[in-house]
């Protein structure tokens, strides 16, 4: 099974580009950016 790059805009957008994965796209940065989530 392939996945998609998600280096291609088309693809990001379908991955993280919808509200209700809004949990998904905050993850996927906080790990790219090794940033560590305040839940306030």
């Amino acid at each position: 099974m392939e996945f998609a790059d998600i280096k291609n805009d088309i693809a990001f957008r379908k991955i993280f580009g919808n509200e209700k994965k809004t949990e998904i796209l905050i993850s996927f940065l906080n790990a790219v950016l090794k940033l560590e989530r305040n839940n306030s």
